[in-house]
This record gives C-alpha cells, structure tokens and sequence, in this order.
C-alpha cells in the first residue's frame, strides 16, 4: 500500500509583491515493496494541467536503505513514472514508461512539442554492468495518448545516433587538464576520434528538450567518453536531425538550455573535471555553435542542474549550491540580469547528510514554478512555488 504525505503548504506575503506559495509532496512514500535507487527525474505540464513526472529506478525493489552503488547501472533500470491530475493533491500510483530488456535506462527527460504531444528521451546503457556511461544510445518516443490516467500511449519509438563536428576543437581547448606528457596531441586525439563507438555511443540527456520559439525541438546531450556537449535539433517532429557543433570545450556535462527573449540559447553545464563553478555559453545561430564557455559565480558539487528563463524575462537556476558532496543543499537562484548577478537565493532543501539532486524545474501555464528532484535515492519529491517565496528568502 502506498501511503501520501499530506501537501506541506506555506503562505507568506511580501510587501508590494504577489503572495508567496510553497507546497510540497513526496511523488510517492518509499517502502519495502518500491523500486530502489530512485534517480534523475524531469517534469511537465499536460495541456489539461495535469503534470507528469519522470524518473529512473531499478525495476527490482531493494532492501532498505533503497540503495545500491550499482542500482543504476544494473540491467533492470527502467523508467518509471506518475501523474499529478490537474487539481489533485496527490500523484496517482506509478507506472512504468518504458523498460529495454537486459540494460539500463537512464536519464529520462520529458517535453511538450508544438503539435501537443509528449515526448519521453533517455539513454539505455548497452554495456552494463562492465561498460555504464561510455555504451548510452539515445532513445526516444513520442505519444499523442497521454492526457489520461495510465501510462502514455507511445505512438513511435526511435533510435537517435548523433555524428557531431568540432570534437576536436572542443578536445584541444581542454589539452592542459587532458592530455599526459607522454602522450602527444595529435596521437591523443587520433586514437579517441578514430573510434567511431566512443563517438556515436556515450551521449545521455538530461535536462528539458528546449522548444524553440520556431517550433524546433532542441535535445541538449552530452558524450561521456570525451567530455563533450552538443545538440540535436528537429524541426519535423523526430524525422531528421541536425546535429550542432561540439561546444567548444571538453570537460562538460548535463547541459541544460534555455531560450531569452531576444532569441539567444543560454546553456549551463555540469563540470566534468575540477572546475567547481558551473559554466555558461551562448548560442546565436539557434545553438548549432557556441561561444567558449565561461565560468560563473554559482558553485556545485558536479551534480545536475536547470536554467529557466521565466515569462517576466528573469533567469532561474535550481542547483546544489555547495562546492562539495553531500549533495545535502538544493537552492534557487534569481536574476534579472540574465546570470550575471544573482539578487535573489532560496532554498528547497538544506538537511546535512540528506541527498537532493538532479532537479527539474518548469514554469506552469499559470506562472508558478514546478519542480521534482531526487530525495534521498528513494523517492522523487514534488515542490509547488512561485518567484515571490524565492524573493522572500530563506
């Protein structure tokens, strides 16, 4: 039997300001018979206001604490999920979304296409348990059917295999932090690049597909085998792609992407060396090449992170802002002048010892701000708010 914590609902008021609102849910309450190693999750809102909700899991319960070192890397992950109905106050039971016999799947992130339908993209790990991260193929599906309890009705199921540029220059900008002494650049870089598996295998979303203002949909990926990000762009619904240059600097992760009002693409990345701050470029050409990223102020411990440029032109960041693990502090960040100062930090989560990562976070028809992250491997919790309780302040 799954038991629901009651919403935890807070109201404040802020002078001159819409009411501040924060509620609070886990999706649902782990227990002995639940699925372990609950990971990485990615929210929507449905066109009828019901949300749906994402995540990975092993398909087989685990024993208590619910975690496993190799939970997600066993050949049993799958990809659960759960809905929210619109006007509800808790999420309906969970249900499996999609389940690739004999591996992993991971990753799942979850979009809304011009033409209303869902899309579900993750990665299933070929070579588990040996090869994890480095195997990922990118799989996706698209349903029409979704807007009903259940499970969505997956209309197609296709395989992306992304064949990107600028790989190269991407490595070489790196070359200081990568290459030993013993080794040559050109030998390092010919022996990584000639392998046509370490190229095509590897990349993992994440973060939101961004809908772009012209209706294109915009899969952010990052390759593993070289530390490398691109994005896979289609403006026909998932019949063809185009795949955008390499950002130009290895060393990244976990992109995420968000649209300004002007038309210029804003990605941040999870650091994929020692770089403890989170690093940002920009996209002028609708993210087919990208500046050399640079360093922000905001700080995390190499855990996922989102950007969200908010209706009212404000940038959001929800990240762990700590330099270093346990990802026990999971907060939201405010700026009005598109991330080069921060005027306004809350946060969701700070218990020492806790775990709250890979958030996920939308704005809802209605202005107010969804968001579900990882609570403590277990489960998935679900936060209601708006930009008026983060401007309150802790």
């Amino acid at each position: 039997m799954r038991v629901v914590l009651p919403w935890v609902l807070l109201f404040a008021t802020v002078a001159g300001a819409e009411e501040a609102l924060y509620e609070s849910r886990l999706v649902f309450e782990p227990t002995d018979q639940t699925p372990g190693h609950v990971h990485a999750s990615c929210v929507v809102e449905c066109p009828n206001g019901d949300l749906l909700a994402a995540w990975y899991e092993n398909g087989t319960p685990l024993s208590p604490p619910y975690f496993s070192a190799q939970g997600d890397k066993s050949d049993d992950v799958r990809i659960g999920g759960a809905r929210l109905p619109k006007g509800a106050d808790r999420w309906n039971a969970p249900f499996v979304m999609a389940d690739t016999f004999g591996v992993s799947d991971n990753n799942p992130c979850l979009a809304i296409d011009g033409a209303g339908r869902l899309w579900l993209v993750y990665a299933t790990l070929l070579g588990v348990p040996e090869n994890t991260w480095g195997s990922a193929l990118v799989q996706y599906r698209i349903a029409s059917d979704y807007q009903r309890p259940g499970r969505p009705a997956w209309f197609a199921a296709r395989v992306l295999v992304p064949h990107p540029t600028g790989f190269e220059t991407a490595l070489r900008n790196a070359l200081p932090k990568r290459v030993r002494e013993k080794e040559s650049t050109d030998a390092w870089l010919g022996k990584r690049l000639k392998d046509p598996l370490q190229v095509r295998l590897g990349w993992m979303p994440r973060a939101h597909p961004l809908r772009r203002s012209d209706g294109a949909m915009l899969l952010p990926l990052g390759n593993e085998n070289f530390g490398v990000v691109s994005m896979a762009i289609t403006k026909d619904g998932g019949g063809t792609w185009t795949i955008s240059d390499a950002v130009p600097l290895a060393g990244l992760e976990q992109p995420t992407v968000t649209e300004a009002p002007d038309g210029t693409l804003l990605a941040f990345f999870r650091s994929a060396d020692d770089e403890v701050h989170i690093r940002r470029s920009v996209s002028t050409d609708g993210g087919m090449t990208w500046s050399l990223p640079t360093l922000t102020d905001r700080v995390h411990p190499f855990s996922g992170l989102e950007i969200l440029y908010l209706k009212n032109g404000h940038l959001l960041l929800i990240y762990n802002d700590q330099e270093d693990s346990p990802r026990d502090r999971l907060a939201v960040s405010i700026s009005a002048d598109d991330g080069k100062t921060w005027k306004w930090t809350r946060h969701l989560e700070n218990t020492p010892g806790g775990r709250f990562d890979y958030p996920s976070v939308i704005q809802a028809k209605d202005g107010s701000l969804h968001a579900t992250y990882s609570y403590n491997l277990k489960t998935v919790k679900h936060v209601h708010f708006n930009e008026a309780w983060v401007q309150a302040g802790d």
